[in-house]
């Protein structure tokens, strides 16, 4: 009787097993037939097949497996179910690592209106795609949405994408922003100024210099950071006080340096003597930024009997590309400093300063090796217009070998568009003008078979030396080009 009952409770399993194991395979098959719905050309099937696994709760997990078309797809019929599932899984999407995806995401929640909130804003934090399609779909909805933005500015991860969608929103955005100027919550004062500055608001300017009072909350580092991306001369006396603050100096001069105003120069070229490199090479580049306003005094420091002010002058007038500071540039090539004679050779190699080449080529005999480099480099700079002063150095006999060799490199610098002259110098007279072009031509490494043609009669020289520095050149070109 026992063994009778103990098989009728095995038979009773195995019929329970056999039908959840047939279950299971018809609801395997059924999400599997629901699966390749979604990628139906029927909107209806895929809107009814989406319906069903939002419903067996499988369309999460099925989703990142699917081809990029079929999660597009899957966001669009979403879209047309609208319910609180859908948009959970449509803020999924927003997240997809395609941007097909999530665009399609960004199109279904905007059709949703202010129901898509809290999964926008929830996207804002995401970063990357996912947050500028979020910004997108909040700037789609409308100035309505601001109202909520808003308070993201007091969360450090969502703040960013918070101001973003704000200024993007522009008029209630743009106030809310500026209103969160004057807010007690810090982090709220610092992302709206850092996001208006960004935008270039000039409606910030007068927030801004609010927050660089003298008050409890002020955020001064972003406000002179968003004064200097608007550009609005009025801030120059508000801002150039803060050149003697420790904390907030680098950020000063750069804004400074970004308003570009002359008003500015004085104060900047009296902190150079700080020697602390990271503030004085912003320093020299928000004098640069100023340029031609700030010419007069940067020559005057060229002057100066202290060195650091010599140095900072130089470097300051690197790219200036004035004829109007030649003069005081060559007499800075003298200069008793290394860094300030290899400034002063930067700053007069620009294109077609013909005027400087005699200076430059004298600083190529300089005992600094970075005032030499740094007039092989001007040098090219100039440019063509430079070459045939060069050449004829090449073919004065009181020239020495040094400056021979930094002739060629000046020359090699020129680039591809020196290879025409440089070709023709081959059969130039002077055996050196010869030697030396080959080597700024084997520098160049030009594939031109006119150049390797050359090269090759080159090699026939009566002059052994040219005849030497021709084969090693050419061999050096059929390396460097394969022919």
């Amino acid at each position: 009787m026992e063994a009778r009952r103990r098989s009728l409770g095995y038979v009773a399993v195995a019929v329970a097993v056999l039908v959840l194991v047939g279950w299971l395979t018809a609801r395997y098959l059924v999400k599997r037939q629901l699966i390749r719905s979604l990628g139906s050309t029927d909107m209806q099937v895929r809107v009814d097949a989406t319906q069903e696994l939002l419903d067996m709760e499988k369309l999460s997990d099925a989703l990142p497996a699917q081809h990029i078309i079929v999660r597009s797809k899957t966001a669009e019929a979403l879209g047309e179910i609208g319910t609180d599932d859908a948009l959970g899984v449509l803020g999924e999407i927003l997240a997809d690592q395609e941007e097909a995806p999530r665009r399609w995401a960004r199109r279904a929640l905007v059709k949703q209106g202010m129901r898509a909130m809290p999964v926008l804003l929830d996207a804002l934090s995401a970063g990357g795609g996912t947050t500028d399609e979020a910004i997108a779909a909040l700037e789609e909805i409308g100035p309505q949405t601001a109202a909520e933005i808003r308070f993201l500015l007091s969360d450090d991860s969502a703040a960013g994408g918070a101001a973003r969608a704000l200024a993007k929103l522009g008029g209630i955005g743009v106030d809310a922003l500026i209103r969160a100027c004057y807010n007690a919550h810090g982090s709220f004062r610092e992302n709206a100024l850092g996001k208006l500055g960004l935008e270039k608001v000039e409606a910030a300017v007068e927030p801004a210099l609010y927050n660089l009072l003298p008050i409890d909350g002020s955020k001064k580092g972003a406000a002179i950071k968003a004064l200097g991306l608007i550009g609005d001369r009025r801030a120059v006396p508000a801002i150039i006080p803060f050149l003697q603050d420790k904390g907030n100096r680098e950020g000063a001069v750069t804004a400074l340096g970004q308003i570009g105003d002359s008003r500015a120069v004085e104060p900047i070229l009296a902190t150079m003597l700080e020697t602390e490199k990271r503030y004085r090479n912003a320093a020299i580049l928000a004098l640069r930024r100023i340029g031609a306003p700030a010419f007069p005094a940067l020559v005057r420091e060229l002057r100066s009997d202290q060195v650091l002010l010599r140095q900072a002058a130089a470097e300051a007038l690197v790219g200036s590309d004035s004829a109007s500071v030649n003069g005081a540039l060559m007499v800075a090539l003298k200069d008793s400093d290394d860094e300030v004679r290899a400034s002063a050779a930067l700053a007069l190699g620009w294109k077609g300063n013909v005027g400087a080449v005699p200076a430059l080529i004298g600083a190529l005999s300089d005992s600094g090796w970075q005032v030499v480099d740094s007039a092989v480099s001007a040098l090219g700079d100039i440019g063509l217009d430079a070459a045939d002063r060069l050449l004829t150095v090449l073919r004065s006999l009181e020239s020495d070998l040094t400056v021979r060799y930094q002739i060629s490199r000046a020359l090699s610098s020129m680039g591809r568009g020196a290879v025409p002259k440089l070709t023709a110098a081959l059969s130039d007279g002077s055996p050196s003008v010869q030697m030396w072009s080959a080597v700024a031509l084997g520098e160049i490494g030009d594939p031109d078979p006119e150049v390797a043609q050359a090269l090759e009669r080159l090699t026939a020289s009566a002059d052994p030396q040219v005849a030497w520095v021709a084969q090693e050149q050419l061999r050096r070109l059929t390396s460097l080009t394969g022919t």
